[in-house]
Parts: structure tokens; C-alpha cells; sequence
């Protein structure tokens, strides 16, 4: 039997610690997070995201003045590849958002989270896992919103199957997990944090850190091979 994920989280908070809070909450500021860099890990991001506001600013209009070429400039450095193409998405959000609005896009958050999937969903790099994310840290949307490193931690629990489509794979531990997802953000919030860190940290893709793994008690995946 697979052990609850209340448990499950509270040994992942007693192994690594508090998480740290989220880098950024705000919708728009949460697109711009994820198009600004490119595969580079948190710390890298941020730098990259910190000279965006400081050199250009964050709101939409903001972005909008730069031209294609100097707004690649500003994120070159740290942001991992493609600049051009990345600074091509920032513009591309800052049109969308100033086309939904931004009022409008929280106030559908807040009154029907199935329209602002959606919504979400037609900015540049926002898929599934993203738009749950940006849902799960404005309050409107009970998920864990796993990244690719919190989703191989769920799968190998036994939340869920994986498949050869990533989607099918998110959906079906969204799924599996949805009926012991309290109504408490604030909790949902760590329990995303605290999944990506393990996955980061200890629960990796290839060579896992298993013998150090408070879970391996009630780990599908472990037990599998260990048996």
C-alpha cells in the first residue's frame, strides 16, 4: 500500500527542511520566469530575471519598447540558449497579456480556473504543468503542479503510471493523487517545492540517491528493485 501524501510530504520536509518560498507568484511574472532562460537551474534564472526588471521592467508595455535584438542582450548572459528566441517569447507574452488583460486574467482565475487554463495555455512555454502552476500560487487551483522532477518522484511512490506520452503520464498522477489534496494552499504550495527538490536533490532520473531517501519504505519503484 502506498503511504499517504500528507506522509509522504511531512518525511520530505523533516529530510530537506522548510522549502524556500516561490521566486515569483504573480501570473505574468511567472511567464516571463519561464520564457526569460532556457534549461539552467534556479539560481542562474533568477540572475536572468533580475537584470530583465532592472535593465527593462516587467510590465507588459515595459517589454514591448525593446527591440528584438537589445531585449536578447539583456537576457543572453546566464539564460542558456536561443536568446533571440527566447527574448521573441517575452514579446510575444507581453502582446498576449496586454490582449487578455491582466485584470481579466485574474479575475477569470479567480471565477472559473477552467477558462483561465486556457487562457494560460496560449502564452509562449505555458503548457498543462505550467498553467497549473500559475493556478496553484495564486490560490485557484488544488494541484501539485509537478514539474519533470516532481513527476518522477510521484510515479515512483506509485502515483500514477508512467507512459510514453509525458502528458498521459502528468494526467494520470494528477488524477491519482487528486482525492488527497487538501484545500490548504499554503500546503500545496511546499509539497510542490519540496517534490521538484527531491527530484533535484536525491530522487534523480539516472544513478538515484536511494540509499539516502527517506521514502524508500513505501517507494513502487524501490521496493520493485530491491525485491
Amino acid at each position: 500500500m502506498i503511504p499517504g501524501l500528507r506522509d509522504q510530504i511531512s518525511r520530505l520536509e523533516a529530510f530537506h527542511g522548510p522549502p524556500e518560498p516561490p521566486a515569483v507568484t504573480d501570473p505574468f511574472e511567472m511567464i516571463l520566469w519561464e520564457n526569460a532562460a532556457y534549461l539552467v537551474d534556479d539560481e542562474r534564472r533568477a540572475r536572468v530575471f533580475n537584470r530583465l526588471r532592472e535593465e527593462v521592467g516587467l510590465a507588459p508595455e515595459e517589454i514591448l519598447e525593446i527591440p528584438l535584438e537589445t531585449l536578447a542582450g539583456v537576457v543572453r548572459e546566464d539564460g542558456g540558449m536561443q536568446p533571440e528566441n527566447r527574448a521573441g517569447k517575452l514579446l510575444a507574452a507581453a502582446a498576449e497579456i496586454l490582449d487578455i488583460g491582466a485584470r481579466k486574467l485574474k479575475e477569470l482565475m479567480r471565477t472559473d480556473p477552467e477558462k483561465a487554463h486556457k487562457a494560460l495555455r496560449k502564452f509562449p512555454g505555458i503548457g498543462e504543468p505550467g498553467a497549473d502552476k500559475i493556478l496553484l500560487f495564486s490560490g485557484a487551483k488544488r494541484t501539485l503542479a509537478p514539474d519533470s522532477n516532481a513527476l518522477r518522484v510521484l510515479v515512483r511512490l506509485g502515483f500514477g503510471e508512467e507512459v510514453s506520452s509525458y502528458g498521459q503520464t502528468y494526467r494520470s498522477v494528477a488524477e491519482a493523487v487528486a482525492s488527497q489534496l487538501p484545500r490548504d494552499f499554503p500546503w500545496l504550495v511546499r509539497a510542490h517545492q519540496l517534490l521538484r527538490l527531491h527530484g533535484q536533490e536525491i530522487c534523480k532520473r539516472s544513478a538515484p540517491l536511494c540509499e539516502a531517501c527517506p521514502l524508500t519504505k513505501g517507494c513502487r519503484w524501490f521496493l520493485t528493485r530491491s525485491s
